[in-house]
C-alpha cells in the first residue's frame, strides 16, 4: 500500500538502514502518530514530503524456526497509519482518485440512461454527486493539512 501512496519507491518501511537529515526529521516530530514506529513513519513523511532519504536494502533470510507475531490486526493498524500520514501530507492523493472513479462511474451510468431516452438515473446522479463530494472533501483535508504543517513547522526546533 506505500508503495503506491508514495512518490517514490519503498523497498522495506521498516526494514533496511535509512538516512535522513536529523534537524529536518526533528520540526516532524509533533506531527508523529505515536502509534507506529518513529523510523516507519519519519520515512514516510520523508518520502512523501520528497526529501531526500538514502537507503540501503538488507537481504532478509526465511525464518529458520519460530513463528511471526505479525497477525491481520497488525497488518491493518499498519495500513491504517500508513492511510493516515498520507492523507495528513498528501490528501488528494487519497481523494481526488476516489473522486475521478465515483464520477466516471456515474457518468458511464448516465450515458446508458440517456441513449435510451430515460433522462438522468438516480444512481448516476449519487454516483456523480459522491465524486463531488470526495473531492471536495480532499480540498478541504489538503487546506488543513498545508495549515497544520505550516504552523508546526514554524514552531520550528523550540518544542521539541
Amino acid at each position: 500500500m506505500a508503495r503506491q501512496m508514495m512518490p517514490f519507491t519503498i523497498y522495506d518501511i521498516n526494514s533496511g538502514m535509512k538516512l535522513y537529515n536529523t534537524e529536518l526529521a526533528k520540526t516532524y516530530i509533533k506531527l508523529c502518530p505515536n502509534s507506529m514506529a518513529f523510523s516507519d513513519i519519519i520515512g514516510l513523511v520523508f518520502i512523501s514530503q520528497r526529501h531526500l532519504v538514502l537507503e540501503h536494502p538488507i537481504n532478509i533470510k526465511p525464518r529458520v524456526e519460530g513463528k511471526s507475531t505479525i497477525g491481520v490486526r497488525t497488518a491493518f493498524d499498519t495500513m491504517m497509519e500508513i492511510l493516515n500520514v498520507v492523507i495528513l501530507f498528501n490528501p488528494m492523493r487519497v481523494f481526488l482518485p476516489i473522486s475521478i472513479l465515483f464520477v466516471v462511474l456515474g457518468l458511464g451510468w448516465a450515458i446508458q440512461f440517456l441513449i435510451m431516452g430515460k433522462g438522468l438515473s438516480t444512481g448516476a446522479s449519487m454516483l456523480i454527486s459522491m465524486g463531488v463530494i470526495f473531492f471536495t472533501i480532499g480540498l478541504i483535508s489538503e487546506q488543513l493539512s498545508q495549515l497544520r504543517k505550516s504552523s508546526v513547522l514554524k514552531m520550528g526546533d523550540s518544542d521539541y
